[in-house]
Parts: C-alpha cells; structure tokens; sequence
C-alpha cells in the first residue's frame, strides 16, 4: 500500500475535473531535439519526486486523488516524437496534439509531448496535465523542475497579506455583477465549432519593459492593453465595419501560490473581471484604462480577499462562486500571465520563448471550457513576451488578433 499522500479537492479543482479541463506549457528550445530515451529517464526520474504527477483521478463521484501506487510508465507519459505540421509549422502541431485525451487511469493524468523541427535547428517541448490537479503556475513550476540542467528559477511567488476593506468590498462586488453580467460582444457567445487551433506572435521584453517603465505601468498593463487595440481593429475588419468598438469584460487570472506551495497539487489561483477598453482612441488611453483598474486591484488586494473567502466560506457557496465568476457569460475571454524570469537550458539546448496554455476541456471534444471561443496568454521567458491564443474556428479569422497585438507594440 502506498504511503503517498492524496489530494482532496477545492472548489475550483472540483469546476475543473467536472468540465475535464487541461493546463499546458509549451516551451521552445533551439539546437537538435533530444533523445527520447534520454529525455525521458530524466522526466521519470524527476516526476518519481514531485507528488502532483504521482496522483490518479478520483473514482467517479468522489473528489480525492488516489496516490499511485506502482512506478511511472514511460510510454503514457513522454509521448511519441511528433513531425512538424506542413511548412515546418510547430504551431500546427501543437494544435493537433492538443486534442489527444491525456493518458487514462491507472495513470496519472498528465504527459510531455516532444515536436522537433531539424530544419531550423529547434524543437518544442509540450507539458499537459488535468487543470483539476494544477494551474497554470504550478505546471510552469514543474515543467521546469521535469526539464532543467540547472535549477531555474519558476514564476514568482504570491505574497499573502490581510485584504483591506476596499478590497473586501471589491471582490464581493464581484461576485454581485457576475449575478448581472453586462453585455459583451455578441460573437463570442456563438455556438462553438469545437475545432480548436493555437497561435502566438512574440516581441522582445526590453523595449516594452522601457515603455511600461516610462509610462509608469507593468509590462502586463502594456499587454493588456495594447490586446485591447488589437480587439478593436479586429472587430473594425473583420466583425462590424462603421460601427463603435465596445469594450470587452475579460477575466484575469491571478495566482495565489505561495513560495511553499511551488509543487503542491491543486489550483492556487483565483480570477478577476476586467474590462478591456476596446473603445480607447489610441495605446496610451488605454494603457490608463488598464492601469486604473489593475492598479485598483493590487492596492487592496483583492486576490487575498478571495484566497480567504476560497478558504472559509462553505464548500458548495465557492464552487458556486467560482462557476458563476468563471463563466462565459461573465466574460468570454479569459487572458491569463507567467513569466519564467530566469535562465534555462534543456540537455544543453537553451530555452527560447514559452506560452501557457489553459482552459482546453476534452470532454467537450476539444472544446474551450465553459464553450469559450477564446484563452490568451502572455507569458515572459528567455527575454521574450509571447501572446499565445488558443482559439475556435467559430471566430472569423481570429489567428490575425497575436500579430495585430505584436503590431501594436511593435510599431514602424
């Protein structure tokens, strides 16, 4: 009998073993691909000390991840090498294996995928796993853990800190407008094709660092901001011509795992709505659209009001809280960060860029969770920022919206 222990789940843990929701990491390395052999008695070994990956599925009905019991099988986990798609096109790989359901009980439910591209000297390393046993910051964590020469360093750290009034009352107003969404653009409540597709464009970090810098925001104020530029001249181009850009309410991730908690199982995080200000005339307008409301929700923290309330409030009242916050009527798109701010090499390749991946549920065949149409993320590595959108075909063209984002930050 093992002595490992189990994981009981929480509310969010529980949302996503309900919908069979999938976290993921993509990172890019550059030189030739490893050895699968190679890489994978590092992965087996590795994993075989990171409990997270050593916990079954709970039986169904239950809500307690069963501790393994026999050693980790190679060949469920480290999956075969994949070719690039047509043209040397790692993204559309990556959109392909994104549909292969992750490996079944007895196994744990989560597996590294290899994609190598020789002819530009680099390859693609994938890491899945059930979102009901680790968000998005605890798979960058492991991922690095599972796969690097040298410890590196993984995403920073929650700091937790008594919520003040105001944040309090944030969050709860939260909640209270969740009840009563406002409308949102039309489009993104479409029936969804279940016809997935991932993409990404990618900038340097320093110069949009030395623009945040000088306008006195973060780097993911300028992100988030110059997405909402790109949303509008996607919705003036592709959707509405001649009519108004509405803004967007879209929901912002925000971890809570702690500097003790890098490799406990489960979901530290919590999320927040934010309006994007599609309707901002310029970058610089909505860049303090932005800024006045992250600003708002870091100064009173509101992510430890939640943590709190996730903590004390009722089982069944937070998993209702979490599906009423998290739904697509709430907000379609979900636009999540990590940044890896350290260093990496893999068996002497050195990492390049990275993206997360979040919110893919195979139990819809394919489909986004909650039928969302849209995830994007920016995830900072290796000097880079990558905006990554996993999107449906039911959004018109919708592979344009990372390069109108990377023009925006880009300009001539």
């Amino acid at each position: 009998m093992s002595t490992r222990p189990a994981h009981t789940s929480g509310p969010l843990d529980r949302m996503h073993l309900k919908h069979g929701t999938v976290a993921a990491l993509l990172l890019d390395f550059e030189g030739s691909a490893p050895h699968r052999q190679q890489l994978m008695t590092r992965v087996l070994d590795r994993a075989a000390t990171l409990p997270t990956l050593l916990l079954r599925r709970p039986t169904p009905g239950r809500h307690r991840w069963r501790p393994l019991t026999r050693p980790l099988q190679g060949d469920a986990h480290l999956r075969p090498a994949l070719p690039p798609g047509p043209g040397s096109d790692l993204d559309a790989s990556t959109s392909t294996l994104l549909h292969h359901p992750l490996p079944a009980d007895p196994h744990p439910p989560w597996d590294l995928w290899l994609l190598s591209d020789p002819a530009h000297r680099r390859f693609r390393i994938c890491y899945r796993i059930h979102h009901g046993l680790q968000d998005g910051v605890g798979a960058a964590h492991t991922v690095l853990a599972l796969l690097g020469d040298q410890p590196a360093t993984g995403p920073y750290p929650q700091r937790a800190a008594p919520p003040t009034l105001r944040g309090s009352l944030l969050a709860g107003r939260t909640f209270l407008r969740a009840l009563h969404p406002p409308p949102s653009w039309p489009l993104l409540h479409a029936p969804p094709t279940r016809q997935v597709h991932w993409t990404c464009q990618d900038v340097r970090e320093r110069p949009v660092r030395d623009a945040a810098e000088t306008s006195g925001v973060t780097v993911n104020d300028l992100c988030l901001a110059a997405l909402a530029q790109a949303l509008r001249r996607w919705h003036d181009t592709r959707l509405a011509s001649g009519q108004p850009c509405p803004d967007l309410p879209v929901l912002l991730p925000l971890s809570l795992r702690q500097a003790n908690e890098r490799h406990v199982p489960g979901n530290r995080v919590t999320a927040h709505p934010l309006v994007l200000p599609c309707s901002a005339s310029d970058l610089g307008q909505a860049v303090a659209l932005v800024r006045r409301q992250t600003h708002a929700v870091a100064t009173t923290r509101v992510r430890d009001a939640t943590r709190l309330a996730l903590q004390f409030l009722p089982s069944r009242l937070s998993e209702y809280a979490c599906g009423l916050i998290t739904a697509r009527r709430a907000a379609p798109l979900v636009t999540s960060s990590v940044s890896l701010p350290g260093p990496m090499t893999c068996l002497g390749a050195p990492l390049r860029a990275a993206a997360m991946l979040g919110d893919l549920c195979h139990q819809m065949f394919g489909g986004l969770s909650h039928q969302r149409l849209g995830y994007i993320s920016f995830t900072r590595a290796a000097g880079v920022i990558r905006c990554g959108l996993l999107h449906d075909r039911a959004l018109p063209d919708a592979a344009v919206i990372p390069h109108l984002w990377q023009a925006q930050l880009t300009p001539p």
